[in-house]
């Protein structure tokens, strides 16, 4: 399970980081909410907080998420994900 996010800093630099399993088995514990449920109840805070421990994880900050953490970005959005772009073509036919 792995979701790609797009944060913007309030400064205008954007950063695209990955949330991972880890982060999922993290986001549950500490919210006691299932990830299950992002398809009918996804908060802004939600993605927020993957984007923040998914940084936090990878040792790029180390700012607790509230307020100083959230106070430096703009918008954390699903990035988009990269087309499936075909290694080989199969030449025409005929």
């Amino acid at each position: 399970m792995k979701l790609s996010l797009k944060i913007t800093f309030a400064d205008g630099e954007q950063k695209e980081v990955t949330a991972k399993f880890i982060d999922f088995v993290s986001f549950e514990r500490t919210w006691n909410r299932s990830v299950a449920r992002f398809e009918h109840e996804l908060k802004l805070t939600d993605l927020a907080w993957l984007a923040w421990h998914s940084e936090t994880r990878a040792g790029n900050t180390k700012l607790k998420f509230d307020p100083e953490w959230i106070g430096l970005i703009d918008e954390v959005e699903v990035a988009d994900s990269p087309r499936d772009i075909p290694l080989e073509t199969t030449p025409p036919v005929g």
